[in-house]
């Protein structure tokens, strides 16, 4: 069996990231999110002191989110095709080894 406890790590705190995402938690956003994230929230806020709806900064927060969580499925889609393509390889390398090693 192909050592994928390093790519099961990967997968693991990724699944992890995804969920907190849908959660609505900031935590797992890298410091670009982070900053867009707070300047619409002081967009919305400044919009709210002022008697108006804060819809537009909402909507952006919302997109920031969906963007978030497309890159982090995608970070997650492509740990999981590395484990599958580790673990074929080693499936591959055993049956290369035990071709090989012919005792008759």
């Amino acid at each position: 069996m192909a050592n994928t406890r390093k790519l099961d790590r990967i997968i693991s705190d990724t699944e992890t990231k995804l969920r907190s995402l849908g959660n609505g938690e900031t935590t797992f956003l890298n410091a670009g999110e982070k900053a867009r994230f707070a300047a619409h929230v002081a967009r919305g806020g400044y919009q709210v002191t002022r008697g108006k709806s804060p819809a537009g900064a909402d909507r952006a927060i919302d997109k920031l989110f969906e963007e978030a969580q497309q890159r982090l499925t995608a970070e997650l889609s492509a740990a999981r095709a590395a484990r599958q393509q580790a673990i074929a390889q080693a499936a591959a390398d055993k049956v290369a080894e035990k071709s090989e090693s012919r005792w008759w």
